[in-house]
């Protein structure tokens, strides 16, 4: 959206070092993401593990959004599971760094996942996202997800509050 470009591609193994900060620094940034701040402990070696894991998994992608020569965020899509009656639905998860929201580069990620799901003749799309994220949901709103269901208190956070999480889904 500000004219400069954003390469999607998949993760290298010598990407694991910054792949950490990036997981680390997010954490810290919104309290929309699964962990609290330094509840990521994954090691570099052990981050370059599973990239080598994924690379290698054909029921799964992982993008990486790479502006300016270093990496901002992630994004990954895989089948929920293995079993036949399943293998039509895919579940979707973003991360990007905040200095980086509103550019478009989570609508790019987006498309990297639907086009992912359509290659692998995924059917159904999924995600979860905090009711609060007005942000995401507008974004996945526009790519035609509608929520489903709502789980209540599904985040618990260190002050003792709470937040609901809508189970959103898009057919393809």
């Amino acid at each position: 959206k500000n004219g400069n470009k954003v390469n999607i591609r998949a993760p290298r193994v010598e990407d694991a070092e910054q792949l950490v900060y990036v997981m680390k620094t997010a954490d810290c940034e919104t309290r929309f993401l699964a962990r609290n701040p330094g509840e990521f402990t994954t090691t570099v070696e052990r981050e370059k593990e599973i990239i080598a894991n994924v690379l290698n998994n054909k029921n799964m992608a992982w993008f990486m959004p790479e502006y300016d020569g270093k990496l901002v965020g992630q994004c990954s899509v895989g089948i929920v599971r293995n079993n036949d009656r399943y293998r039509h639905r895919a579940e979707v998860a973003f991360i990007l760094l905040q200095e980086y929201w509103g550019l478009g580069i989570g609508g790019k990620m987006m498309e990297e996942c639907i086009n992912w799901c359509t290659a692998h003749g995924i059917t159904q799309i999924e995600l979860d996202v905090v009711k609060d994220n007005e942000r995401a949901l507008k974004m996945y709103q526009s790519f035609g997800f509608k929520v489903v269901g709502t789980q209540p208190n599904a985040l618990r956070y260190p002050d003792e509050t709470y937040a609901d999480e809508y189970l959103m889904v898009k057919m393809l």
